[in-house]
């Protein structure tokens, strides 16, 4: 396969599932009557996950927008794993200084 076609799925697959849930999560927001917001402080991934599960609309909601961030992390790690299969030492190099960069700011930030 051709790897902008595996990055323009992988990009489409996460946007659309990222959509797909903040639909959902407003759909359950309206159905409550627009009251129940709960917010997200920090980086409580493993909360987000667990209000998502029990169908709260502001956890269906984070759980989309991290899906949102995740989606250009997975294309430099698709990015990755292509050019290892292809034996492209030079740009698995890149990718993976690229990758690694993008995990150092997402882990590296802070709320405040």
């Amino acid at each position: 396969m051709d790897l902008n076609r595996l990055v323009s799925y992988s990009l489409r697959i996460g946007v659309f599932a990222a959509a797909l849930l903040s639909m959902v999560g407003l759909f359950v927001w309206a159905a409550g009557g627009f009251n129940n917001v709960v917010t997200v402080m920090g980086s409580e991934i493993a909360g987000t996950l667990a209000s998502a599960v029990r169908g709260n609309a502001s956890g269906i909601i984070y759980l989309a927008i991290a899906i949102l961030i995740a989606t250009p992390v997975f294309r430099v790690a698709v990015s990755s794993l292509y050019f290892a299969h292809e034996g492209d030492r030079k740009y698995v190099l890149i990718s993976l200084a690229v990758l690694s960069m993008l995990i150092f700011a997402l882990v590296s930030g802070y709320a405040g």
